[in-house]
């Protein structure tokens, strides 16, 4: 896909683990012999049944990774949690829970206040575009640009990416800076970045 200049999601492991779809639904996720990560269906009986595999969503995804509590107890907190199982495509750059720690311990958890929702939700939706978007793409679109680009996240504000060192580091529009540690790790419904720094959009 070719990246537009500005656009209209703690590193995740190999790993193993069961996640609630629903009430009654478990799945277990893994890799399949390609190194897809896939979520099987696990019956009452706890054997996985072979023929009910599907691709994890963004949510499945980050709601079973301990690296991801903060994020998805925000998630959760401003509703967006509910929208990232719908089908999208989505890209998250989703910080780590180190991210939240070095942030302003006051602001987090000011933000998790009922009063401050839709702050809240200005800041979340500042880790989300409402496009399917690789690192490689980034990277081509910074290459043939002057060596940053705008990305139009899901509330409509910009994040700038930039280059350094070979890595993928994005800009805030208050100055502040985070790096792409894991990129295009891939969910049915779009990908997941994981950012070491909480982005805030300018008020």
């Amino acid at each position: 896909m070719k990246i537009r200049i500005v656009f209209t999601a703690i590193a995740l492991s190999v790993f193993v683990f069961t996640t609630s779809c629903n009430d009654r639904d478990k799945y277990i996720v893994t890799k399949d012999e390609n190194g897809k990560l896939i979520a099987q269906k696990v019956p009452e009986n706890g054997v996985v049944a072979e023929l009910e595999k599907k691709v994890p969503t963004i949510t499945e995804f980050i709601s079973v990774d301990k690296g991801f509590s903060k994020f998805t107890e925000a998630l959760k907190a401003s509703e967006l949690y509910e929208d990232l199982k719908e089908e999208g495509p989505y890209t998250i750059f989703a910080p780590i829970n180190s991210a939240f720690e070095s942030s302003s311990q006051a602001m987090s958890e000011n933000l998790l206040k009922p009063e401050n929702k839709d702050q809240l939700i200005d800041v979340l939706k500042y880790h989300i575009i409402a496009d399917k978007i690789t690192e490689k793409d980034i990277i081509e679109a910074i290459n043939e640009g002057r060596g940053s680009i705008s990305l139009k996240t899901l509330g409509g504000n910009l994040l700038t990416a930039s280059l350094k060192g070979g890595n993928v580091f994005l800009i805030d529009e208050m100055g502040n800076g985070g790096r792409l540690i894991t990129t295009d790790v891939e969910a049915s419904n779009g990908y997941i970045n994981t950012i070491d720094n909480v982005m805030i959009p300018k008020k």
